[in-house]
């Protein structure tokens, strides 16, 4: 089933991009970053708030046609009764910051110049890269982010970050040719994720995948009443422009004042390495050898 996947998927993925329906995503370059386990995760370069949009109903899209086709001829039922679907999520990363890219040698012995490791980091992302001599990986508090989200995602609700709530949001109060719809955004619930915003409350947004279902409109004139997207967007406002937010977006042909606009700020444009080691004294210094003239201790 994995190598079902594995293959299945992408290949969904690439004939859905070439659909009329979804034409904003035809120039996206879906590239896969990892699979971990029943897991893939791919990027995506965007450059603006349609290409985020786009990116996103692509890939959901690509989950149901996936889920409908390739799963339901089979039906697999784990031990508990529950079967065998498809979820998924996603954030925004922004770099050189607060997010970075890294490079880890696959080997021990890559380096013997004892110089600055972030010299050498930047040495391998430079350039023609070599994935034979390096493994090159993401971290940063947004990949913290998401990753914690994801544990929330479900069959009927695609996870999404504060960021990218933010941008569809920012599309869904839009005027004219610019906007783009997303009635099934909501909030799902509010969550300490560890390690993400100091422990404060984070909001878990997400895509509810299965908004039309005629039993869930019927349940929801039982749940607290909503004001929709645009309270949607007066959260991400909030939290986004809040002193201690530690994430950012960088959209460098977003619409004209748009909030996504302003350059990241590398957290590492001023530091200087220090490229030289101490040697390794194999005895230590004898007393002999300290200043004679140093003033005795008071």
């Amino acid at each position: 089933m994995f190598l079902q996947f594995y293959w299945e998927f992408p290949q969904q993925l690439r004939l859905l991009q070439s659909d009329k329906a979804h034409r904003d995503a035809r120039n996206l370059q879906f590239t896969l970053w990892k699979a971990v386990g029943d897991e893939l995760l791919f990027t995506c370069d965007v450059r603006c708030e349609t290409d985020v949009y786009a990116a996103v109903r692509l890939w959901v899209a690509t989950m149901q046609e996936y889920a409908s086709k390739s799963l339901s001829d089979k039906l697999i039922a784990a031990g508990d009764g529950a079967r065998l679907g498809v979820k998924g999520g996603a954030f925004i990363a922004t770099f050189p910051g607060p997010d970075s890219e890294s490079s880890i040698p696959r080997r021990p012995d890559i380096d013997r110049t004892g110089r600055d490791v972030v010299d050498l980091n930047n040495d391998a992302l430079s350039g023609t890269r070599n994935p034979d001599d390096y493994l090159y990986d993401y971290f940063g508090p947004s990949i913290d982010t998401g990753f914690r989200l994801f544990h929330e995602s479900k069959s009927r609700y695609f996870t999404l970050s504060v960021e990218v709530a933010y941008v569809l949001a920012t599309l869904h109060v839009a005027r004219g040719r610019r906007r783009r719809a997303s009635d099934d955004l909501v909030l799902r619930l509010g969550a300490e994720l560890k390690g993400v915003w100091g422990g404060r409350t984070y909001p878990v947004f997400a895509l509810d995948l299965e908004s039309e279902d005629h039993i869930h409109r019927a349940f929801a004139v039982f749940e607290p009443p909503r004001d929709g997207v645009a309270r949607v967007l007066d959260l991400c406002r909030a939290c986004y422009h809040s002193a201690n937010w530690p994430f950012h977006v960088y959209l460098p042909e977003a619409r004209r004042n748009s909030p996504f606009l302003l350059p990241p700020i590398d957290p590492l444009a001023g530091y200087v390495g220090q490229s030289e080691v101490d040697p390794i004294h194999d005895d230590p210094p004898r007393p002999e050898s300290l200043d004679e003239e140093a003033s005795p201790l008071q």
